[in-house]
């Protein structure tokens, strides 16, 4: 009778000892997953500012004549793509749990501006600003917005001359 009672006390303990250790891990994952998910937003942010840098740097190799034109294979994970014709900007935005900037204050990195504004989740605004008349598929008016896809987009810029307004035109289009 008493090797009976031994088999079934070790059944509990091994029971309550497996939850006392699920228990333990889940609270670990529960102070540590935030922190992870802050570090891959911060790397997202950083992909997002070099991806900028890299159609900033196309659309000043296409400025050297008209009829120059490059293309970009673009990767969107996180956010959005926006080319907005009427500010002659081009912005990505997201949302993070990463705080990249203080609240509402633009901060340079190279030639974007990097903006974070309060939320909950925090929203990452990176901006290209222009002095050059903007374009997507030749339109002047309109936003163009390009989100989260599983393939690369493929945009091309052109250099199509100047504007009556004697300003070079840069246009963007998909491909």
């Amino acid at each position: 009778m008493r090797m009976i009672r031994k088999k079934g006390q070790i059944w509990v303990e091994t029971v309550i000892y497996t939850l006392i250790g699920l228990a333990i891990i889940g609270l670990v994952l529960a102070a540590a997953l935030p922190k992870i998910n802050e570090k891959k937003d911060e790397a997202m942010i950083e992909q997002s500012i070099e991806a900028l840098g890299n159609i900033d740097n196309k659309v000043y190799e296409v400025l050297r004549a008209a009829g120059n034109r490059r293309i970009i294979d673009l990767d969107i994970r996180k956010g959005a793509l926006v080319i907005d014709v009427e500010e002659d900007t081009v912005l990505w935005i997201l949302d993070s749990s990463f705080m990249y900037s203080e609240e509402d204050m633009s901060i340079s990195v190279g030639r974007i501006n990097v903006t974070t504004t309060k939320g909950k989740p925090w929203m990452i605004k990176l901006e290209l600003k222009y002095d050059l008349d903007i374009r997507y598929n030749n339109e002047t008016s309109g936003i163009k917005q390009l989100d989260v896809a599983p393939t690369p987009y493929k945009l091309a810029v052109e250099n199509t001359g100047r504007n009556a307004d004697g300003n070079i035109v840069i246009d963007f289009s998909g491909i």
